[in-house]
């Protein structure tokens, strides 16, 4: 199963792929992006960008709880696959599943 490596709250994650491969899901000032790791934990690519009404929900639902993290509450949905590809199809099902923010 992939790990989370490196995590600070409401900033970053970094996770291990089954695959041996690495991302970042970094929250920025303007969005939430995972990126593709490389040589020396470089950000190679963009694999997805999150959808700025589906962040503004997330933290909305999430509301003044200081013990819940945007960024380690899409670590652990991300942490599941097992691939870049599966990276992908998580984050679009993640935005398209209402019953998701009924969780949280």
């Amino acid at each position: 199963m992939s790990i989370i490596h490196n995590y600070q709250k409401t900033k970053f994650s970094q996770i291990n792929l089954d695959d041996g491969k690495k991302i970042l899901l970094s929250y920025g000032t303007i969005d939430m992006r995972v990126f593709r790791l490389g040589f020396l934990s470089m950000p190679k690519e963009t694999v997805h960008v999150f959808d700025s009404g589906f962040l503004h929900n997330l933290n909305s639902k999430i509301g003044y709880d200081m013990s819940k993290d945007v960024v380690k509450i899409l670590s652990d949905e991300l942490v599941k696959a097992i691939s870049i590809e599966n990276i992908k199809e998580i984050c679009l099902q993640l935005e398209k599943d209402k019953s998701f923010m009924d969780k949280i």
